[in-house]
């Protein structure tokens, strides 16, 4: 009778299906987002994929059929983080080619602000244990593009003064580290004790004004 096939096509819908048979659509992407939750929560990478895959809803064994390890999970989060990274830097130099020194500000600010934004991302993005990953070169690949906005930023503002390659080279690698500590001091709160205000709630001119104050040109060391 229909009322019994009705009945019957309820109570097989209603039955669990196997975690085997989970679907997200798109579980990889899933896993990703919900690494970077755990690290920014937990603050570190001490997590292993059976706890992610009991965050996500799915067998540890869907998990190693898409990440063989951790750290290829780790590399998938990573490469995630530094195209967030491109996209950020890129769209703070925006219209800002003929003003290098305001676009190197700008865009440094903007580094120290993926990473509050993204600290989940961020401590992936330069995990020790990625570097010995099969995944390593991919991460690689992914961080100098967004590495070469930088050096092009640069190579803008040492134009007029030093075109030479590697010196360019030398003070966008400086011009990094600088950054990148200070993203670091941000995310430990050392940076608010510097400042002797909380440099979370600063508005973003101040934030400009000290990396600009910072990224002033290295001077030559006398020869």
């Amino acid at each position: 009778m229909p009322h019994e096939r009705y009945n019957g096509a309820m109570s097989a819908a209603s039955k669990p299906r196997p975690k085997d048979a989970y679907h997200h659509g798109d579980l990889p992407a899933a896993l990703v987002r919900e690494a970077v939750k755990l690290i920014a929560r937990r603050g570190n990478l001490d997590f292993s994929l059976r706890d992610l895959a009991a965050l996500v809803g799915v067998s540890h064994a869907a998990v190693y059929r898409h990440y063989s390890d951790k750290a290829a999970l780790l590399c998938a989060v990573a490469i995630n983080g530094f195209e967030l990274l491109t996209q950020t830097v890129r769209d703070a130099g925006v219209g800002l080619d003929h003003e290098p020194v305001q676009q190197l500000a700008r865009q440094g600010a903007a580094y120290v602000g993926m990473a509050v934004r993204h600290p989940g991302h961020f401590a992936a993005m330069f995990a020790p244990v990625i570097q010995s990953s099969s995944g390593s070169a991919q991460v690689l690949n992914a961080a100098e593009r967004a590495y070469q906005h930088l050096v092009q930023s640069v190579m803008r503002r040492l134009r007029s003064t030093d075109p030479d390659a590697a010196a360019v080279q030398a003070e966008a690698l400086r011009c990094w580290a600088l950054v990148h500590g200070l993203a670091c001091l941000q995310l430990s709160g050392n940076l608010t004790a510097c400042l002797g205000r909380d440099a979370h709630t600063a508005p973003t001119a101040e934030l400009e004004s000290l990396v600009a104050s910072l990224l002033q040109p290295a001077h030559s060391a006398p020869t």
